[in-house]
């Protein structure tokens, strides 16, 4: 497994998503927009396993995101250790993620990604109108 600039083949290709991921789809238009903003993929041999980069809000805050295929689990601690030490030499002085509130693993994973939980509960904060927590990581 090895990671790579993150591209709309990337995107498109990722090997299957987690179920927090139910309804939400990559479009090719999405792809594009996610290769446009930058990020990083993590790929094992013709599968993509996960992608995820910081979409930049404003000056010194960025929003992180993720999708998280299927098999990205075999691999999690490495792929866990790189966003971190991607996270901690970003540019960002404030970077912010949410989580879905029914998500247990995606609280877990932002910890130990050194985020803090800032705000429990966000009423239909998310694209999908389900309640989220919010998470921030200060440098």
């Amino acid at each position: 497994m090895h990671f790579v600039q993150l591209t709309a083949e990337h995107a498109m290709r990722i090997a299957g998503l987690e179920a927090i991921h139910s309804g939400y789809e990559i479009t090719p238009e999405i792809a594009v927009e996610l290769e446009a903003i930058g990020g990083t993929a993590a790929v094992d041999g013709d599968d993509v396993l996960a992608i995820a980069g910081v979409l930049p809000r404003w000056q010194g805050v960025g929003m992180a995101w993720a999708w998280l295929g299927l098999g990205w689990r075999r691999h999690a601690r490495v792929i866990t250790d790189a966003v971190r030490a991607s996270l901690d030499v970003s540019p960002y002085d404030r970077v912010e993620a949410g989580v879905r509130c029914d998500y247990a693993r995606g609280h877990a994973w932002m910890q130990r990604l050194g985020f803090e939980l800032e705000t429990p509960l966000a009423r239909r904060w998310g694209p999908d109108g389900a309640d989220y927590s919010i998470y921030r990581r200060l440098k």
